[in-house]
């Protein structure tokens, strides 16, 4: 029989020929670990009523519950496939209903607030490009000097899906290149600088300047520089097919959650329906 370890190792190999990210690969095995943890004997033998039991301990959103589910089917489904396991104990597993969620932006203010309370040029950085650029966490540890063409004002980014998409640049982002390395990582790991920063250090880094600049509000994260950039392209009148190429979704109901209506362009949509006469008399005696 296959220990934890040895499974996991081969749901890794597994994961890294389909060509998912690591990050995916790395959430995947965090989950599977957790769970491991809760069970009496092994994962190969853990049954769907330890399965539900994981999934249903208190205190764990939605969200994260599927996540887990996620996680666990796509385990379950490769043992199964791979003759490691005779059935799926996790076909059985309830679907997770989430609401749809709603953009958490940070505000202009806060974001110069990040910026001007004592965050180091490279943090100064990495939120630039994330409110400017709109990358998530993951594209700001790998830019590249050689990523940036200024001639042609675009920059190549990998994005979900390990897809790479040539995005025109922001004129912020080009200033600030002038500052950056030109030929290798703009972000380089500590011990190995021929190597980029891990995505955790950055979200690390942007979230010590937030709490830097007094932002305590839990919901607003590294990743809410990414609400801030396509809220901000919708406030200024930009396309939402626009929005969403830039932003690199697959999906146009994707870059809808990301995009926060404002209260004066909800206003403005009012006034700009047309007026007309109220009525002084209901005209049911002239009927």
């Amino acid at each position: 029989m296959h220990s934890n370890d040895d499974l996991l190792t081969l749901f890794t190999e597994y994961q890294r020929s389909q060509d998912l990210s690591e990050n995916t690969i790395r959430n995947r095995r965090s989950v599977l670990t957790s769970l491991a943890k809760t069970l009496p004997s092994t994962l190969h033998e853990a049954d769907v009523f330890s399965l539900r039991r994981f999934m249903g301990q208190e205190g764990i959103s939605k969200a994260t519950k599927r996540t887990y589910r996620v996680a666990i089917r796509a385990f379950y489904r490769f043992l199964q496939e791979e003759g490691l396991r005779d059935d799926d104990p996790s076909t059985r597993l309830p679907m997770i209903q989430v609401p749809r969620g709603e953009a958490r932006p940070f505000t202009p203010d806060q974001v110069d607030a990040m910026l001007t309370s004592g965050a180091y040029k490279r943090t100064r950085a990495m939120i630039l490009l994330g409110y400017r650029q709109g990358f998530r966490v993951s594209q700001i540890a790998r830019v590249h000097g050689d990523d940036l063409d200024l001639l042609s004002m675009t920059i190549v980014t990998i994005g979900k899906g390990r897809k790479e998409r040539r995005l025109p640049l922001h004129p912020v982002i080009a200033e600030l290149s002038a500052s950056m390395p030109p030929h290798s990582w703009w972000f380089p790991a500590r011990k190995d600088p021929t190597r980029h920063m891990q995505p955790s250090s950055v979200t690390g880094l942007i979230t010590k300047a937030k709490l830097r600049a007094g932002i305590t509000d839990p919901h607003l994260t590294p990743h809410s520089l990414r609400h801030s950039f396509g809220t901000e392209l919708v406030e200024h009148g930009v396309d939402i097919r626009v929005v969403q190429e830039l932003m690199t979704h697959e999906d146009l109901s994707t870059t809808q959650i990301y995009t926060r209506v404002s209260d004066r362009m909800k206003t403005a949509g009012i006034i700009a329906l047309p007026s007309r006469p109220i009525p002084q008399h209901s005209g049911r005696r002239a009927a």
